[in-house]
């Protein structure tokens, strides 16, 4: 039977949960581990190994820190998930990849959603929020987008 009163191992099991479900709403793989460190401190006091207050903060900063240097790099496209990049490191963005206007562009500027993602967009074409847009540049965070499809010329 799970004794459910407010016990040390049952507030590190809550901070564990906790900061495990704070990575949802802040994705920077960083929390999910120092959560695993509070789950881990908590099941040792389940168990009951003797830790006294401070070896447990300790315990929890150590494992926290390990297992973020440890695996981060290994479980990070799982949170985020995997972008195919160039050799620059940019995602790579074809040109000609449909977009879909959000907002009428004003003065040639607007929002685009491509591929679930909003973008800051420019064109020279007239485009109307809900219109299709295609890529034709990038400039940093700024995709150029056109409201003619590309030409489909095939040899």
């Amino acid at each position: 039977m799970i004794d459910w009163t407010f016990t040390p191992a049952s507030l590190w099991t809550l901070i564990g949960v906790l900061l495990i479900l704070s990575e949802l709403a802040l994705p920077g793989v960083i929390a999910v581990f120092f959560g695993i460190a509070a789950l881990l401190i908590g099941l040792l006091l389940f168990l009951e190994v003797p830790i006294d207050p401070p070896a447990q903060i300790l315990l929890f900063g150590v494992l926290g820190a390990a297992l973020l240097l440890l695996a981060r790099h290994r479980l990070k496209p799982w949170f985020r998930g995997q972008v195919e990049t160039g050799g620059s490191g940019s995602e790579v963005l074809p040109e000609g990849t449909r977009a879909r206007a959000q907002t009428d562009f004003v003065r040639g500027a607007g929002l685009v959603t491509l591929n679930g993602v909003r973008w800051n967009a420019e064109s020279a074409d007239p485009v109307h929020a809900g219109d299709t847009v295609w890529l034709i540049g990038r400039r940093g965070l700024v995709l150029h987008v056109s409201a003619t499809p590309p030409s489909t010329s095939e040899p």
